[in-house]
């Protein structure tokens, strides 16, 4: 489990990366995806991520994060799941400023940084 944290660790970090470089393309991606797709097919994943970061909080230095983050990820998976669709594309996080996204990437930066270091 531990290669699993270091795997979410590097895609927090490009992740973040990518939103403090190009706010405004990741955003727009984002929402295409969601005019094509269907937004309750996105709730998969963060699903599947909450389960496996709760699996894998034993191998990390810093459990009680990973948990918080697996956590984050269920409610997010149940959130996606329940709202109706018009709803989750009128999210605040598509209407917020390119500093605001830079500084949400900032975030997920730091979180990638600590979870992939943290691995015991």
């Amino acid at each position: 489990m531990g290669l699993f944290l270091g795997l979410i660790g590097l895609i927090f970090v490009v992740e973040g990366v990518l939103m403090i470089l190009a706010p405004k393309k990741i955003v727009k991606m984002v929402s295409d995806l969601l005019l094509r797709k269907n937004a309750r097919a996105f709730g998969c994943a963060p699903l599947a991520v909450g389960i496996l970061l709760l699996f894998s909080a034993s191998s990390s230095a810093l459990g009680w994060l990973v948990v918080f983050l697996g956590l984050a990820g269920i409610v997010k998976a149940i959130y996606t799941f329940l709202t109706p669709i018009q709803r989750v594309r009128s999210h605040w996080w598509f209407s917020l400023s390119d500093n605001g996204h830079r500084g949400l990437g900032i975030l997920i930066l730091i979180l990638g940084v600590i979870v992939f270091i943290s691995r015991v």
